[in-house]
């Protein structure tokens, strides 16, 4: 790491840290008042994520978009970036951040684990496919992630409903009818740039590799991951899933996608997708 950078992005995880606490405490211990200082925590947060990503850029002239740490780093922005967008639009999704942050902690810490080394850029990783195709990546995760924390908050308000008294910071969450359908939103912006990522990815495989596709381990996760969610889109519009199972669903499917983007190359030494050296 820069210097620069180690400072800022050390300063975000301990802000995410306690913004993500701080949404968990107030579930619990039904604390809504939190919940509007808590959101300018996240963008606070957001703040010195992005300065950690520019110090990176000025110290080896080229976006992190290569290795764990760099698509951490990188993944986490897109994330919680979203996450801001759609709770500044609706205040009553700001709970979202309960989810999405703590995730976003656990990738970005994964990834310092990993290879947070400086590096020039690969001559294989010079391509305008590679932005286009990792672009679309984060985006799909990011809205992947996104539906699945509707998911989860639609589990949580489905279930006080039936409490009395009930917690009002659950009466903030927008009505379960919203929540649903947001959920299948979500989803299908996700699918739809997964599929140009996916197909992104495998013209600049041609250029690279000179095939698109390789049934790499990553490529080939990647693909169960787009079909899983393909599936949850057509039991909901053909069978017309909803409720519990449609909020199970999109709660479980992201594990595909975090399989793809960080499991396949934490197990896995042969991968195409392994640029550079941990």
């Amino acid at each position: 790491m820069a210097p620069v950078e180690a400072v800022f992005f050390w300063i975000t995880m301990v802000v995410y840290a306690l913004a993500g606490g701080g949404y968990i405490y107030s579930f619990v211990f039904k604390n809504e008042r939190l919940l509007p200082k808590l959101a300018v925590l996240v963008v606070a947060g957001l703040v010195t994520h992005t300065i950690a990503i520019a110090a990176r850029y000025q110290a080896q002239g080229h976006l992190p978009w290569a290795g764990d740490y760099e698509n951490a780093m990188m993944g986490g922005w897109f994330v919680i970036v979203l996450t801001v967008y759609v709770t500044r639009r609706q205040k009553p999704l700001q709970a979202l951040a309960a989810v999405t942050l703590p995730v976003t902690l656990l990738m970005m810490g994964f990834g310092v684990m990993r290879n947070p080394t400086l590096s020039p850029m690969a001559a294989s990783l010079k391509s305008l496919w590679l932005y286009i195709h990792v672009y679309f990546a984060w985006l799909a995760f990011g809205a992947y992630l996104l539906a699945s924390a509707a998911g989860v908050l639609y589990l949580l308000k489905k279930k006080d409903e039936t409490r009395t008294p009930q917690n009002p910071v659950y009466l903030r969450f927008p009505a379960i009818e919203r929540l649903e359908e947001l959920l299948f939103r979500y989803i299908l912006f996700g699918f739809v740039t997964d599929a140009v990522m996916i197909v992104a990815g495998a013209i600049w495989a041609k250029d690279l590799w000179g095939d698109y596709w390789r049934w790499d381990p990553v490529e080939t996760w990647s693909l169960v991951s787009w079909l899983m969610y393909g599936i949850i889109i057509h039991l909901r519009v053909t069978f017309g899933w909803r409720g519990r199972r449609l909020a199970w669903l999109a709660i479980f499917a992201i594990f595909g996608m975090i399989i793809t983007f960080f499991g396949v190359t934490f197990v896995v030494e042969s991968s195409l997708h392994i640029f550079n050296v941990r």
